[in-house]
């Protein structure tokens, strides 16, 4: 996965945006929605390749920076 490549369709939140609020503190998927704004608009369905809620790939993030929510 590319630093640069889109988390969350819905906020335009990519995985760099993502690791950044980790390393200023996020420890959780809440944490990553309040200091990114990823995961709350809630048109996944629409916005998104998948057509699915991409929270799951926020949570590898934060698995693969040693935090899991």
């Amino acid at each position: 996965m590319s630093h640069n490549e889109i988390i969350c369709f819905c906020s335009g939140v990519t995985k760099q945006e993502i690791v950044a609020a980790i390393e200023n503190g996020a420890m959780s998927l809440q944490n990553i929605r309040d200091m990114t704004g990823a995961c709350t608009i809630g048109r996944c369905k629409e916005l998104s390749p998948r057509k699915q809620c991409r929270s799951i790939e926020t949570m590898k993030v934060l698995k693969e920076n040693g935090y899991w929510s």
